[in-house]
């Protein structure tokens, strides 16, 4: 006679400590990443059709349509944008440079602060525009 024997009933796994761990790993993530550096204030960049991308940062000059400067993140006084980019270069002296203007400034203001840049010692500047394409 063949006995039937008793199959044990599966154990169910609990997953709810793995999902625990994965949502904090996604939050802690999403709280100390950052995918793209915040500006000091927003900007509007104006638009052109040239081929060139300025991918590279070392450290971007920001001006809004009020003539108010910005390096990275932090706003400067429009006077002391030609010792801190002086003092950017020596630290880096192959730095690129890269301006993001408003498209709504005044463009004699932005041309004043190339000049102050490169009066700095700057010898590349780089102007960051939105691609035609892009608008």
């Amino acid at each position: 006679m063949k006995l039937q024997r008793e199959r044990p009933e599966p154990e169910l796994i609990n997953i709810t400590p793995l999902i625990d761990v994965v949502f904090i790993l996604l939050v802690f993530f999403m709280l100390a990443g950052s995918i793209e550096p915040k500006d000091a204030f927003p900007v509007d960049p104006t638009v052109s059709d040239s081929d060139m991308r300025g991918d590279i940062r070392d450290f971007v000059v920001l001006v809004d349509e009020d003539g108010q400067v910005a390096i990275d993140e932090q706003r400067i006084a429009r006077e002391d944008l030609t010792d801190r980019i002086r003092s950017e270069l020596t630290s880096k002296p192959d730095a690129l440079i890269q301006l993001k203007p408003d498209s709504h400034a005044d463009a004699v203001e932005v041309i004043a602060i190339m000049e102050d840049i490169r009066e700095a010692g700057a010898e590349y500047i780089v102007l960051l525009t939105v691609g035609g394409g892009a608008v």
